[in-house]
């Protein structure tokens, strides 16, 4: 008798809707409510933007923590009770008398982001699909990629129609509908393939070579270094988007080139799923490096502004759409499902630190300077995190952790 696989699509999509509301309602509502905030208490926006920014960097220092609880309590347990603490900080938002407040509570809030967006979401996926495990990630940013397409529009909306108060209370009840949720996949079992006679491939998780520890060490020091470095790059660049494009002398057309961003994102989670899916993970972070360095330097060559800015937007988003996959698939295939909370709530914390401090330092090299001193150094930053995933490739491929970059993709097993 043939034995399949439960199918992961029940929880997929729980965690899909869970991420679109957490980044929706967190990240993507803020700079939408921010000049009603500002209005109501009497502040300037950007008082507002560097609370936020001080909530994302403390919120760094903290994801260490909230990752062990990942692994010891449960990453659907630590959900659950990140979505209860976000209704609870979310409806006292919107009572908020003052500035003071208003800014201790968005504080809070990014500092326990971490408990609820895609690190802890890509934990509970390895700890139930573990055989499975890329595969449902890709899946899942694919629906969470939505996120940025609903929750502008609906912010909006909200704020107009019941203020800005109203709207958080409105966010508060639908992380209620998280917690459910995630309360739901606690009685998930733990879905493990069906053992093969084919042999595994380095891809799999369930199959994670064994590395010494010195080597283990070193790949984690070079991949930290590698997402952290990307990280701050794609966040210096996104966070002045507009300001880059509008710098190449395109008006108000900036605005309709930067929409490339998004689709291109989804576009290439779709190659990811399929074109990809039997490659290794650590090839599509190289990918994800590769791209954004090729979109940064696009805009220090010559050639029609219009053709530049579209193409920078497009391999822009591509590669930012990639990094939110490999930044769980890449440490799950290199170390295995075991410790996974813990080992991507350090890649957090150094990713965090550096990417608050990229848009200010980007701002201040652009002010200080030029916008090219700016994109120069953004392309010398990009270089450096490639070539840590380069470096990272070449250790572990001289060991046969993982295949050569040229190396067919395998047709047989599971992706990590």
């Amino acid at each position: 008798m043939r034995v399949t696989l439960p199918r992961n699509a029940p929880l997929v999509a729980a965690l899909g809707v869970t991420q679109i509301i957490g980044y929706g309602s967190i990240y993507y509502a803020f700079p939408i409510l921010a000049p009603a905030v500002a209005r109501e208490f009497q502040v300037g926006e950007p008082l507002l933007f560097g609370l936020f920014s001080i909530g994302l960097l403390l919120g760094g220092f903290a994801a260490p923590v909230l990752g062990g609880w990942l692994d010891r309590i449960g990453a659907a347990q630590v959900m659950t009770a990140g979505s209860i603490s976000m209704a609870l900080l979310l409806t006292l938002l919107a009572f908020s008398p003052n500035i003071y407040v208003f800014g201790g509570l968005t504080i809070l809030i990014e500092i326990l982001s971490f408990a609820v967006l895609y690190d802890a979401a890509f934990a509970m996926l390895a700890q139930k699909r573990p055989d499975d495990t890329r595969k449902s990630i890709t899946r899942l940013t694919l629906i969470a990629g939505f996120a940025s397409t609903i929750y502008w529009p609906l912010s909006g909306f909200l704020v107009d129609a019941i203020g800005w108060r109203g709207a958080h209370l409105f966010f508060a009840a639908t992380h209620i509908l998280c917690a459910a949720l995630h309360f739901w996949t606690r009685a998930l079992p733990v879905a493990v393939a069906p053992t093969s006679p084919v042999a595994a491939s380095p891809q799999q998780p369930s199959a994670a070579p064994v590395m010494g520890k010195a080597v283990a060490r070193r790949a984690f020091q070079l991949l930290a270094m590698g997402f952290a470095l990307t990280g701050m790059a794609i966040s210096a660049v996104t966070v002045h988007l507009v300001e880059i494009l509008r710098s190449l002398t395109l008006g108000e057309a900036a605005y309709v080139a930067a929409m490339v961003m998004g689709p291109a994102q989804v576009v290439v989670r779709v190659v990811d799923a399929t074109v990809w899916r039997n490659r290794h993970p650590l090839f599509v972070a190289i990918l994800s490096a590769g791209a954004i360095l090729a979109a940064v330097l696009l805009l220090l060559l010559p050639g029609p502004a219009s053709l530049i800015a579209f193409a920078f937007a497009a391999i822009l988003g591509a590669g930012a759409g990639l990094s939110s996959i490999v930044r769980g698939a890449v440490p799950v295939a290199l170390f295995g499902a075991s410790g996974l909370g813990l080992r991507l709530g350090r890649l957090a914390a150094i990713r965090s630190v550096l990417g608050a401090a990229a848009p200010f330092l980007f701002a201040w090299a652009a002010a200080a300077y030029s916008m090219t001193w700016a994109v120069c150094a953004a392309l010398v930053v990009s270089v450096l995190g490639l070539g840590a995933l380069l470096l990272l490739h070449w250790d572990l491929q001289r060991i046969g952790v993982v295949p050569p970059l040229r190396s067919k993709p395998v047709r047989h097993g599971m992706s990590a």
